[in-house]
C-alpha cells in the first residue's frame, strides 16, 4: 500500500505543468516576453506591431495605438496575458473596448499574428 501511495505522489508531481508557459492576469501592466521585443511589420510595411518592455503598439496606415497610454485614460482597464517561449496572447480591456492579440514565434525574425475574431494569420518580420 505504501508503494502505491509513493507511486501516486510521484506521478502527480511528474505530470505537473510546463514551467515555460505562464498565464497572468496582472492588473493593468503589459509585459511582452523578451523574444518578441522590437518592431514587426508585414511585407508591405502597412501593418505591424511594436513591443516594448511595458507596452504594445499597434501600427496601421491609419496611425499607431500604444495601449499603455490608452489605458491611462481608464482606471478600470485590465490586462490578461499568456506567455510561453513561442506564443504571446494578450487581452486588453480599456473603456468599453476589448483588444485581443495573439502571436506565434516562427523564427527569430518572423512571427505570425493571429487576427481576432477571424483567425486569419498575418506574417510579420522583425525590422
Amino acid at each position: 500500500m505504501k508503494k502505491l501511495l509513493l507511486l501516486s505522489a510521484l506521478l502527480i508531481f511528474a505530470c505537473g505543468s510546463d514551467d515555460s508557459d505562464s498565464s497572468n492576469s496582472n492588473g493593468n501592466s503589459i509585459n511582452p516576453p523578451a523574444w518578441i521585443h522590437g518592431l514587426w511589420l508585414n511585407d508591405t510595411a502597412s501593418v505591424g506591431v511594436e513591443f516594448r518592455d511595458d507596452n504594445l503598439c499597434s501600427i496601421s496606415t491609419g496611425g499607431t495605438i500604444c495601449f499603455k497610454e490608452l489605458m491611462t485614460f481608464d482606471p478600470e482597464s485590465s490586462v490578461y496575458e499568456e506567455i510561453s517561449d513561442t506564443r504571446y496572447y494578450i487581452l486588453i480591456s480599456a473603456g468599453f473596448s476589448e483588444y485581443t492579440y495573439e502571436f506565434e514565434k516562427v523564427s527569430e525574425t518572423t512571427i505570425n499574428w493571429v487576427l481576432y475574431p477571424s483567425g486569419l494569420i498575418t506574417t510579420l518580420n522583425k525590422q
